[in-house]
């Protein structure tokens, strides 16, 4: 590529007027970028040619610099840099031939990603690490196979390999795969459960809003994350704050995985909140994008999720066949994670309701070793209370004081919903009163209040935040 001159359409002068405000600056020499890498931060951040141009140069300074026509003076490249939030390392030619085949490679592990190829991309990108010598693309290699990792609901793997790529993105400064990283760390922390994950999301957020641009993709990913996290915590008024804000950038989310997703876990939060229409509403859109995109595991959950609004509705033969549905998504997918947990207590309450009690305890037996085997501790509670509902139901009274006992212990270890252990109390509070035990009623009814009213104050914060 030819040296160019500040060309009127290549740089902007007081104003952005697209002249050169003064012809003593001479030729000046334009700085060698990588091919394409202009045009893929733009995209990445969400953002038009104007909105990169901004007020100091012209558009189309920006989309000659993109398509090669000119080299960008340093000033330039420092302005496209802070709007897109990439550190100018990102920019910057470093012309090898391994870099052109690390290029080309990490483009194709992009795109098995893209396309849903999981496994492909991992068997590239394991071989790719273990020839690519450059940090950056190291980097970029374990976001990847992060993303393939989640796909799979392999949450640790998936959260270990985020968390390396985060480490060298934060010191290399760019900001925006930064939050790109810790959005993935947060989907994996609040799929396994863990208490750290909602200042995982909230930090990945904050980082996102922190750059100028904001980048509305990625905020609109992050939103949903954020959405995934409160209804995991079952905070329900904040999980459908965030994920229609997410939904609402429909008109910036190119990726309809991410938006099934987020359709998805809105039904799920409109379900808890009682409003059915809304819910259902929302798990057929979710549907049918799963359908349309192949995601057998996502699917799978959305299934269950209607499976329940069926069962709770009364409409016990068209719900046992969304759970029978998810369980053979699940079980193509090869899925044994929080998931297919909560689908082995849907299908426990579904034969408790149809008084098959040796059959409901097979299942919550089956979901508390699978609750076990993967640390959900919210479902490891749960699984005990169903197991103590059952004994109940069996005139079984000391078996089921245990298990609810055993279950309490569980919901006292840090960052459990409060609105999970509030139905707990509740659960056996109804127990205790049909025993005749109205004091021992009484005392978990003030147990569930009590956790009722922090969940309330929470969802408050965060509804007033």
């Amino acid at each position: 590529m030819s040296e160019v001159r500040a060309h009127p359409s290549a740089e902007a002068g007081p104003g952005g007027t697209g002249k050169v405000s003064s012809g003593r600056r001479g030729r000046r020499r334009g700085v060698e970028i990588k091919p394409g890498t202009v045009k893929q931060a733009r995209s990445e951040a969400g953002l038009s040619l104007a909105q990169v141009a901004g007020g100091e140069i012209s558009r189309t300074a920006i989309y000659f610099v993109e398509t090669g026509k000119a080299k960008p003076s340093m000033e330039t490249l420092k302005l496209i840099a802070e709007r897109t939030g990439r550190p100018l390392d990102f920019f910057l030619s470093r012309p090898s031939t391994m870099e052109a085949r690390s290029s080309e490679s990490t483009v194709e592990l992009e795109r098995l990603v893209v396309t849903g190829d999981s496994r492909g991309a991992l068997a590239l990108g394991e071989a790719l690490l273990g020839t690519e010598r450059d940090p950056e693309i190291v980097a970029r290699i374990r976001f990847q196979m992060a993303t393939a990792y989640l796909r799979l609901a392999q949450w640790v793997p998936a959260r270990r390999l985020a968390s390396t790529a985060r480490a060298y993105f934060e010191q290399s400064g760019d900001m925006l795969m930064t939050a790109e990283c810790l959005g993935s760390e947060a989907s994996a922390a609040y799929m396994m459960q863990d208490p750290g994950a909602l200042a995982l999301a909230e930090g990945a957020l904050e980082t996102c809003r922190s750059l100028n641009p904001v980048p509305s993709i990625t905020e609109s990913r992050l939103l949903g994350v954020l959405g995934g996290v409160h209804a995991a915590n079952h905070r329900w008024g904040a999980a459908v704050k965030a994920l229609e804000q997410s939904v609402a950038a429909g008109d910036v989310m190119h990726d309809l995985r991410r938006l099934s997703i987020g359709y998805s876990n809105l039904s799920f939060a409109y379900q808890e909140l009682g409003n059915i229409n809304q819910a259902t509403y929302y798990a057929q859109r979710a549907i049918t994008l799963h359908e349309t995109l192949n995601d057998r595991l996502s699917l799978g959950r959305t299934e269950n999720n209607l499976g329940v609004m069926l069962l709770r509705g009364g409409e016990v033969a068209r719900a046992r066949s969304h759970f029978e549905r998810a369980l053979r998504l699940f079980d193509e997918a090869r899925a044994d994670d929080s998931s297919r947990v909560a689908l082995l207590l849907s299908f426990c309450e579904l034969e408790f309701a149809e008084s098959d009690l040796e059959e409901a305890a097979r299942w919550a037996n089956e979901a508390l070793k699978s609750a076990n085997e993967n640390s959900v501790i919210g479902w490891i509670a749960d699984s005990h209370a169903w197991l103590g509902r059952i004994a109940d139901a069996c005139g079984d009274d000391s078996t089921a004081d245990a298990e609810f006992a055993t279950a309490f212990d569980v919901l006292r270890q840090p960052g459990v919903s409060p609105e999970l252990t509030s139905r707990t109390h509740a659960r056996y509070a109804d127990i205790l009163e049909a025993r005749g035990d109205v004091g021992g009623a009484v005392q978990q009814l003030k147990r569930a209040l009590a956790s009722r009213s922090n969940h309330m104050a929470i969802e408050a914060g965060y509804a007033t935040g």
